[in-house]
């Protein structure tokens, strides 16, 4: 008898550590029980891009979630941060290929173009479902980042498309 793909899923999710920075309360505590629905036990969360990179390198999350819009430092900032940082020998889940879902309120092409120039994988428009953030999890940790280096970029390719995904939208908004 195999295991059902939820079964399976729900024994992917459950050694994930996520990073959650958003800066309101609200939704950081949506999060945190979205995911723990899911089967995501370590929930880690900073209020700001500054705290969130700080608990990035202390604490080594497999996946962020990170809002766009924050003070003093904005999720923008932050992921261009992370996809810079090395450790030593460049060893895999080290800030370029770790997966960083964005989830904003704002859609504009100019926006998700700027997600995906500095290495966000996968943007999401608020409000978000369970049900997108569960198939948009999945589809993060399923599949590798690919990782181009610059010298001024680390990250996925900033040439790649990149699609604002919303509840009950199919198709997404893409950026070429």
């Amino acid at each position: 008898m195999t295991a059902s793909p939820q079964a399976h899923n729900a024994a992917l999710f459950a050694g994930l550590k996520v990073l959650v920075v958003d800066d309101s309360l609200e939704m950081r505590r949506l999060l945190v029980a979205l995911l723990n629905v899911m089967g995501i036990d370590e929930v880690i969360c900073a209020a700001d891009g500054d705290t969130g990179l700080a608990l990035f390198s202390e604490r080594a999350p497999d996946l962020v979630i990170t809002d766009g819009s924050m003070q003093p430092m904005d999720g923008y900032e932050m992921t261009r941060a992370i996809r810079a940082m090395r450790k030593e020998n460049d060893a895999p889940g080290q800030g370029a290929d770790i997966p960083v879902l964005m989830l904003s309120g704002h859609m504009g092409p100019e926006i998700v173009a700027r997600a995906r120039d500095e290495g966000v994988t996968d943007y999401i428009v608020k409000p978000v479902t369970p049900e997108l953030l569960y198939e948009r999890l999945l589809e993060a940790i399923s599949k590798p980042v690919h990782v181009v280096e610059t010298p001024t970029y680390r990250g996925p390719s900033p040439t790649r498309r990149l699609v604002a995904r919303q509840a009950g939208d199919l198709n997404g908004n893409s950026v070429d």
